[in-house]
């Protein structure tokens, strides 16, 4: 349950794109039309300067105004229940760090078209980077949390969280048993009850 778990969040990152990149260009096309009008175009001397200054300015708001998408990655990173969801969904928001700081940095460097120079760095992390990642939450492995010194899960934390899950799907099917009006419903919890040899809590 962890495992996959762990792994389906990196789908997180797979899909992200579809958001991050409409918000990019919405954002930096709305702060350089701003920027146009309060500014001007660009000049010689020090107006150039002072527009070259704003514009990278401009492509730094854009960039992490995008990124702020994977800040939903929070969830898994904060996860109570399951050690390894929890290091996987750091380990996923420090790819997610990787891949805004790449063209925020070339973008604060040299402008709108370093940003466009990240590209490559960006397709690397965005393949390469995920794909690792679910291949080591599918083995119940996570190389953050090993970098950490925690080289074995928390067997306890993650044996209590499914001890919880589990009460609370007993505590459904007794509910289901209880108060369903249909017949089926019934047979069906008290037949999986009977499966966990759970019958005698009716």
């Amino acid at each position: 349950m962890d495992r996959k778990r762990a792994r389906n969040w990196y789908w997180w990152l797979w899909l992200s794109p579809l958001l991050t990149a409409p918000t990019l260009l919405l954002l930096y096309g709305l702060v350089s039309y701003l920027l146009w009008i309060f500014v001007g175009p660009s000049r010689p001397g020090s107006g150039a300067t002072t527009y070259m200054i704003v514009e990278r300015a401009v492509t730094l708001v854009a960039i992490l105004g995008s990124a702020a998408w994977h800040l939903i990655l929070l969830i898994p990173a904060r996860d109570t229940e399951y050690t390894l969801v929890r290091w996987h969904g750091r380990q996923a928001l420090l790819l997610a760090g990787v891949r805004t700081a790449a063209p925020a940095l070339l973008g604060l460097l040299i402008g709108g078209d370093g940003a466009l120079l990240s590209i490559p760095i960006l397709l690397v992390v965005w393949f390469g980077g995920t794909l690792w990642g679910q291949r080591q939450a599918a083995h119940g492995k996570c190389s953050l949390m090993r970098r950490f010194g925690q080289r074995t899960l928390s067997t306890r934390s993650d044996a209590d969280g499914d001890n919880r899950a589990r009460k609370r799907e007993t505590q459904a099917l007794i509910e289901t048993v209880r108060f369903s009006r249909d017949p089926e419903e019934r047979k069906r919890a008290i037949a999986e009850l009977s499966r966990r040899g759970m019958v005698e809590a009716l």
